[in-house]
C-alpha cells in the first residue's frame, strides 16, 4: 500500500513539473502540428504544378514557366475522349450516389441501432479498392455482363456512396426537427414541410455530397481499371501513358489539370459546409 502511493505521488509530481500551457498556447501548437501535417501531405502536389510548367519537360521547377505542354493536351484526342469520359461519369455517379445516400441518411433517423446502421453504410470505405474492382469484375463476368460505362458507374456509386451519406446525415442531424413540427401544426403535410421548411436548410449539404462525388469519381483508379469500358477514364489513361512512354511532360501537365480542378471542388464543398454550419449557429 505504501509502494502505491509512493508511486502515485512519484506521477503527480512529474505532472505537476510540466509547463503550465494556457488554452491559447495549446491551441496554437495544435495549428501548427496540423499544418505542418497538410504541409507534407500536399508538398508533392506542390511541387508537381510548377514541374508541369517546365518548357524543357524536366522533372525540376523551371526558371521560365511555360503552358506548353497543356497545349499540347487539347490536340490529344485519346486524352480527350478519356476527359469526357470521366466527366460524364462523375456527372452520373453525383446524380445517382446523391439521391441514395439522401434517402438512406433520412432513413437513418428513424431506425432504433444508429451506430450499426451508420458502420453499415460506411464499410465500403474501409474495404480495399482493387478487390472492390476485382469482385464486381467477377460478378459481372457470372453475369454475362458486358463492361462499359454502367459497370464503371456501379464501382463509382458503391464507393462514392459512404461519403455522399455521412456528409448528408451530418447537414440532417443539425436540422432542428421541431421546425417542421411547426409546420405541421399549421396544416402542411409531409411533403410540403420538408420541400419548404427542411430542404432549403440541407440544400448546402446535397450540393457539398454531389461536388464530392464528383471529385471521387473523377479520380476514382483502383476499382476503374477491373470494370472499365473500351474507353479509358482520365486516371487508366495516365497510369496507361506511365506504363508505356515513362513520367512524360503531357502527363505532369494532366496531373497538374486535375490538381487544380480537384482543390478547386473541394474548397467548394468546405465552403458549403461552413456556410451550413453558419446559419446553424444562432
Amino acid at each position: 500500500m505504501a509502494d502505491t502511493t509512493e508511486s502515485v505521488s512519484v506521477s503527480r509530481s512529474r505532472w505537476e513539473s510540466l509547463p503550465d500551457l494556457s488554452e491559447k498556447t495549446v491551441d496554437n501548437l495544435f495549428a501548427m502540428y496540423t499544418a505542418l501535417v497538410i504541409f507534407v501531405l500536399l508538398l508533392p502536389l506542390l511541387y508537381l504544378l510548377p514541374v508541369s510548367l517546365n518548357p524543357a519537360g524536366l522533372a525540376r521547377i523551371p526558371l521560365n514557366p511555360s503552358l506548353r505542354w497543356y497545349t499540347d493536351i487539347l490536340n490529344n484526342q485519346a486524352l480527350i475522349a478519356a476527359l469526357r469520359q470521366s466527366i460524364t461519369l462523375g456527372l452520373l455517379t453525383a446524380a445517382v450516389t446523391t439521391p441514395l445516400a439522401f434517402l438512406a441518411a433520412a432513413g437513418t433517423r428513424n431506425v432504433a441501432r444508429k451506430s450499426a446502421v451508420i458502420g453499415f453504410f460506411l464499410l465500403p470505405v474501409f474495404m480495399p479498392g482493387t478487390s472492390v474492382g476485382l469482385g464486381l469484375a467477377v460478378y459481372f463476368k457470372l453475369l454475362s455482363v458486358e463492361l462499359s460505362r454502367w459497370t464503371m458507374l456501379v464501382a463509382h456509386v458503391l464507393w462514392t456512396f459512404p461519403f455522399a451519406y455521412i456528409i448528408i446525415l451530418t447537414s440532417m442531424a443539425s436540422f432542428n426537427p421541431h421546425l417542421k413540427e411547426a409546420a405541421y401544426d399549421l396544416g402542411a403535410n409531409e411533403i410540403r414541410a420538408f420541400l419548404d421548411i427542411e430542404l432549403p436548410h440541407i440544400q448546402p449539404g446535397l450540393l457539398g455530397a454531389a461536388i464530392f462525388s464528383f471529385t471521387l469519381s473523377f479520380n476514382e483508379f483502383s476499382r476503374t481499371v477491373f470494370v472499365r469500358s473500351a474507353t479509358d477514364t482520365l486516371p487508366t489513361y495516365i497510369w496507361g501513358r506511365v506504363q508505356n512512354l515513362g513520367l512524360d511532360p503531357t502527363v505532369y501537365a494532366i496531373s497538374g489539370v486535375t490538381i487544380v480542378v480537384s482543390i478547386v471542388l473541394l474548397v467548394v464543398v468546405g465552403y458549403l459546409v461552413i456556410q451550413t454550419q453558419e446559419e446553424d449557429t444562432p
